[in-house]
C-alpha cells in the first residue's frame, strides 16, 4: 500500500513537472507570437503613416508649384507693363537727351 501511494505521488510529480515545462512552452511561445503579430502591426502603422506623409509631401509640392506658378505670372506681367512704358516713354527719353546734349554743345 505504501508503495503504491508513493507511485501515486512520483506519478503525479511527473505529471506536474511536465505541466509546468509545457506551460513555461506554452508561454513562450504565446510570448514569441505576440511579438510577432505586436511587430507586425508596428510595421503596418507605419506603412499607413508614410503613405499619409507622402500623400501631404505631394499635396505641398503641389500646392507650392500653384503659388510659384502665380508668381512667376504676375512677374512676367509686370515685366511686360515695364517694357511697355519703356516702350511708351522710349521717345520722350531720347527727345529729352538729345535736347541735353544739342543745348551742351550750343553753350561751348
Amino acid at each position: 500500500m505504501f508503495k503504491d501511494e508513493l507511485k501515486l505521488i512520483k506519478e503525479a510529480e511527473a505529471k506536474a513537472d511536465q505541466m509546468r515545462r509545457d506551460a513555461k512552452l506554452s508561454a513562450k511561445t504565446m510570448v514569441h507570437d505576440t511579438n510577432d503579430e505586436a511587430n507586425r502591426r508596428v510595421e503596418e502603422a507605419f506603412a499607413v503613416e508614410k503613405q499619409k506623409c507622402q500623400a501631404l509631401i505631394d499635396e505641398g509640392q503641389r500646392i507650392a508649384k500653384e503659388l510659384y506658378d502665380g508668381i512667376l505670372n504676375d512677374a512676367d506681367k509686370i515685366c511686360e507693363a515695364l517694357e511697355k512704358q519703356a516702350a511708351d516713354n522710349q521717345g520722350e527719353a531720347i527727345k529729352l537727351i538729345t535736347e541735353r546734349i544739342v543745348g551742351s554743345s550750343v553753350n561751348r
